[in-house]
């Protein structure tokens, strides 16, 4: 089961990161007209891009979430 949440903390993590960049990339590249190569200094959604954050944030909080209660309350050899 420790390897199991250990695995499932990983993933919570790299799904973070990986909407992190997404929201980079609509924060800076995506406007109203559409997407561009242009790099903009401010938001052209940028409702859009809280919430891509939001979405990223809550997925690291539950890579830390499960990843702490995988290390205090589980044991190492416990079977369920």
């Amino acid at each position: 089961m420790k390897k199991k949440l250990n695995k499932l903390a990983i993933l919570f993590a790299a799904v973070g990161v990986v909407f992190f960049i997404l929201t980079y990339f609509c924060f800076h590249y995506v406007t109203d007209s559409g997407i561009t190569l242009e790099w903009h200094a401010e938001a052209g959604k940028p409702f859009v891009t809280l919430y891509l954050g939001v979405f990223a944030t809550l997925n690291i909080f539950a890579a830390f979430a499960v990843a702490t209660y995988s290390a205090i309350v589980l044991k190492e050899n416990e079977k369920t």
